[in-house]
């Protein structure tokens, strides 16, 4: 079964009693539609949001590991040339995540 569609009433007057209200949803806005520009957002990400990122990220992952990367620095092997390997290897997982992720993460959603 179909619904009922129900008018609003809107009074003519103050002592007359209410009348279907037979304007359009267009003919009622404040702001006709040729009026309303749509603003899309640039949502892609800027070098500098990259290099937040990253930076967020690498804190959080030095952080979070700090044990195990120490267990790194000070093993028999780890020497100076480890150092930029494991830099690179570290920012290389934060290039796992979507740019939505990173917005989201970033806070700019």
């Amino acid at each position: 079964m179909g619904k009922s569609k129900k008018s609003q009433l809107k009074p003519t007057s103050d002592n007359d009693p209410p009348q279907p209200d037979n304007t359009t949803p267009s003919e009622k806005s404040e702001f006709p539609s040729d009026h309303i520009k749509i603003i899309k957002q640039d949502t892609s990400p800027t070098p500098q949001d990259e290099t937040d990122f990253e930076s967020f990220y690498l804190k959080q992952v030095t952080a979070e590991f700090a044990d195990d990367l120490d267990k790194l620095r000070n093993a028999s092997d780890f020497t100076e040339k480890s150092v930029p390997i494991l830099i690179d290897a570290l920012k290389a997982t934060a290039g796992v995540y979507s740019e939505g992720d990173k917005a989201r993460v970033m806070g700019k959603r």
